[in-house]
């Protein structure tokens, strides 16, 4: 069976792009000295870079595929609508909407550094419609599973590691593994790369209490992160870092959460490990980003008036982010008090009337 490739990962290698894009490119992230200007996307963490040039070149293997990667003034003179509209459908073939959004807004930030003069309009046009579909979607309901479920979820593949019947005992280890991160993440909801990122020494302290910590640089709001790891998962992480992780034999590195392939679990490994598990034993697929909506819609609906704890909680730079968990739980509460006044009106007219029905009787 052919490997699977994430969609950012097949697009037009840097070196196959023509000449004036690559020229393009390089301007758009150097750095320059305090003398000089930097292009548009020096300020840009690595990820970030990586992820605009993967998305630009994706656009560029749609085009070379369709015979349209014709010799251009400026790299925005390739957008156009029809272009536009055929690049979305090409990608609605293989791809969810989620992914087509974020590939049009990668692109979009691509090429305005690349050409800081194009007419993005038609591309800006098509990632505001996809933003407010997308939106529309979150707001329908969707279950997802609390914290208090996600924990108990954890805790429960760590009990039962060693119920699959199978030869490779890695297998098992991955069972293990996977609900650490989950009881992890359940109680600590950072962000998805850094979980990925989670190395042993360097962010994981076992020095007297675990001690998770994580530098400016690591951090996308550049502030930095330390917390005690959770007491409750103490015990299973030792026992992990003693008998379980050893059992990925062959890998040498200091990840905390190893693969099946003598290397550290990438994002999309950890991405898709979490869709199979809480889609297989919660009935319904759980993203690692969906753990942070989890920790924000409960705090939000256990107690309300605490909502906006979630932003701390969350680590986010503003309370903006978080304050429409804050809206859902005022609105859950309210909703409640509503139940409870209609409930309360119904028990009234029926006392009411059984006591003029007692009273016609007599």
């Amino acid at each position: 069976m052919a490997r699977f490739k994430h969609p950012h990962t097949v697009g037009l290698p840097f070196d196959a792009w023509p000449a004036g894009d690559r020229a393009a490119w390089e301007i758009a992230i150097a750095a320059g000295d305090p003398l000089d200007d930097q292009g548009a996307g020096a300020h840009w963490r690595p990820k970030t870079r990586d992820t605009a040039r993967k998305a630009y070149g994706q656009w560029l293997k749609f085009l070379l595929k369709n015979r349209q990667l014709e010799p251009v003034r400026t790299v925005g003179d390739r957008l156009t609508a029809k272009r536009l509209r055929a690049y979305a459908v090409e990608l609605k073939g293989r791809v969810s909407e989620t992914t087509i959004l974020t590939l049009f807004s990668h692109l979009n930030s691509a090429i305005k550094a690349m050409d800081p003069n194009a007419d993005r309009s038609l591309l800006k046009q098509g990632i505001a419609r996809m933003a407010v579909r997308r939106a529309a979607v979150a707001t329908t309901v969707l279950t997802l599973p609390t914290p208090i479920e996600l924990v108990g979820l954890g805790v429960s593949l760590m009990a039962n590691w060693q119920s699959r019947a199978t030869r490779d005992p890695r297998l098992n280890a991955m069972d293990y593994r996977d609900g650490l991160m989950i009881a992890f993440m359940a109680y600590c909801p950072i962000r998805f790369e850094n979980l990925a990122q989670m190395d042993i020494d360097k962010h994981l302290r076992m020095r007297g209490r675990p001690r998770v910590v994580f530098s400016e640089d690591d951090m996308k709001a550049k502030r930095a992160l330390e917390f005690d790891f959770p007491e409750a998962l103490i015990g299973h992480l030792k026992f992990y870092l003693r008998t379980v992780r050893p059992m990925f034999l062959g890998y040498k590195g200091k990840s905390l959460w190893p693969s099946l392939h003598q290397t550290a679990l990438s994002e999309h490994g950890i991405y898709c490990r979490f869709a199979e598990v809480t889609r297989r034993f919660q009935g319904v697929k759980v993203t690692p980003h969906d753990f942070r909506r989890s920790a924000a819609t409960f705090v939000a609906e256990v107690a309300p008036e605490h909502a906006l704890v979630a932003a701390r909680i969350l680590h986010h730079s503003s309370p903006q982010v978080t304050w429409r968990h804050y809206v859902r739980g005022q609105q859950h509460g309210a909703l409640h008090a509503y139940h409870r006044l209609i409930d309360e009106v119904i028990v009234s007219v029926n006392s009411k009337t059984r006591r003029q029905q007692c009273g016609g009787r007599q």
